[in-house]
């Protein structure tokens, strides 16, 4: 409950001489009435009716004059739109959906696990808007920048290795196409909101398998508009097939079966050049739940 007035509730302290002078007036009118009684039983039984009507009348006033005073203070319920000036961090998740993200050395897989990690992301944020961009060969935005955290795992949950054609791990693709999120509400925005959308933030879940050139380029632009790079590496050191459909692997052309193992040391230059930080998510758990420290 709010208060329009909310200083007017100190009127309620006349309540407290008002119940002291109903009760004066109450003790006075009963030592009368009951001398005016006499000692029949039918004067009793009067005086007994009588008192009870003036108490009950006396508290009917008293209430009266309480709520009177309690409305001037004009309470208010229910729900009101109020504008909420929005400070939090602007997040681009990008997530590597390449075909080695099937590789099951992190249970259910590294892409399921990915997901996972960032679900109980996103439910720990607060005021802060998050999109999501998916990768491989190529690059796309799956979900704008939202603050709605139902509709970015909703996005999420739908996402597979299927969504891109072509295959590979494109990082500088993936970059690119998050601070081109950025840039999309920044170019929608007030020059208030302008000045609060400061702190950027990209977060790549991947295996580290990145067979494209041209990062060194992006990562210096990324660095002169401070957005920061945090990379999280899914997956172990250990070589491990790729499930494909019909329960075989992936094989080359020889008919040799495919592994893949993370790749960290790309995953940690991408996070050193833009001041950000590298976590893993492995078969023995995740630091990851740390970046909320950073």
């Amino acid at each position: 409950m709010r208060f329009g007035h909310p200083e007017h509730l100190y009127y309620l302290f006349l309540l407290i001489p008002l119940a002291i002078a109903l009760g004066y007036f109450l003790r006075e009118r009963f030592k009368a009435t009951e001398a005016l009684a006499g000692t029949t039983l039918v004067g009793k039984l009067a005086f007994s009716l009588s008192r009870t009507k003036v108490v009950w009348k006396s508290i009917l006033i008293f209430l009266c004059v309480a709520f009177l005073l309690f409305s001037y203070a004009a309470p208010q319920v229910g729900s009101r739109l109020k504008d909420v000036k929005r400070k939090g961090i602007e997040i681009v998740v990008a997530l590597d959906i390449s075909n080695s993200m099937l590789a099951q050395d992190v249970q259910p897989s590294r892409l399921e696990k990915a997901k996972y990690a960032i679900s109980n992301f996103v439910d720990g944020l607060g005021n802060d808007r998050i999109g999501l961009v998916v990768f491989a060969g190529q690059s796309f935005l799956q979900c704008p920048m939202t603050s709605d955290k139902s509709s970015i795992k909703l996005f999420m949950d739908i996402v597979s290795t299927d969504a891109i054609a072509t295959q590979g791990t494109n990082f500088s693709s993936a970059i690119q196409e998050s601070m081109k999120a950025f840039e999309g509400i920044e170019a929608g925005a007030n020059a208030e909101e302008k000045n609060r959308i400061r702190n950027k933030v990209i977060l790549i879940f991947s295996d580290g398998e990145d067979h494209e050139a041209g990062l060194d380029q992006v990562l210096e632009t990324a660095a002169e508009q401070k957005i920061r790079i945090y990379t999280i590496g899914v997956g172990t050191g250990n070589p491990t097939p790729i499930p494909m459909p019909g329960g075989d692997f992936k094989r080359d052309r020889q008919g040799s079966v495919v592994t893949t193992n993370i790749q960290e040391t790309l995953l940690r230059k991408i996070a050193d050049k833009t001041n950000g930080q590298y976590y893993r998510i492995d078969a023995q758990g995740t630091d990851f739940d740390h970046i909320t420290e950073d």
